[in-house]
């Protein structure tokens, strides 16, 4: 329901008007879903409150056209921790995996920091810190390689100190 609705947690929880823990502990099935809750989601999405009931029905895509939910939309555009659509502004890893991975940056061997301005040319901020540790999960995952070199500064020359340099493997 919640992938339909495009909403994350944060978000379907201040839609229907719940706290995070209670929509928490209902994903978690830590807490089932009780008749007050589902009259409100159904209310809420313009279904039947046996549809929110039921974990098996089909739900209908004319929730995604729900005319709360459009205003919803509407009234909280400017949180975008709210939404699904939003998630690459604001997660490194989103970014680097689902965008940057795919084009042409990896082809070659590249350094942090190389991965850091390519981000902020995409008006994205995030530490380097932040670019490394998703750097060292995607070769984790193997879906980069990385090895040693010598550092590369900005301005082309080459430092004593040995880094990671990450890429993907053209085999």
């Amino acid at each position: 329901m919640m992938d339909m609705t495009g909403l994350e947690i944060a978000g379907f929880s201040e839609f229907i008007q719940l706290s995070e823990s209670h929509v928490y502990a209902l994903i978690n099935g830590t807490r089932s879903i009780t008749e007050e809750v589902a009259n409100k989601i159904a209310s809420a999405l313009k279904i039947k409150s046996w549809q929110v009931m039921n974990p098996d029905t089909a739900l209908p895509e004319s929730i995604r056209k729900a005319p709360l939910l459009k205003k919803f939309y509407a009234e909280y555009k400017s949180n975008p921790e709210y939404f699904k659509a939003t998630k690459s502004d604001r997660k490194a890893s989103y970014f680097i995996e689902n965008d940057l991975l795919k084009g042409p940056l990896f082809k070659e061997p590249v350094y942090v920091w190389q991965v850091k301005e390519v981000c902020q040319q995409n008006n994205k901020d995030y530490s380097s810190k932040q670019i490394s540790q998703t750097l060292n999960y995607l070769v984790s995952i193997k879906k980069l390689k990385s090895e040693r070199r010598k550092l590369k500064r900005k301005n082309g020359e080459f430092a004593n100190r040995e880094v990671l340099v990450y890429y993907i493997d053209k085999n």
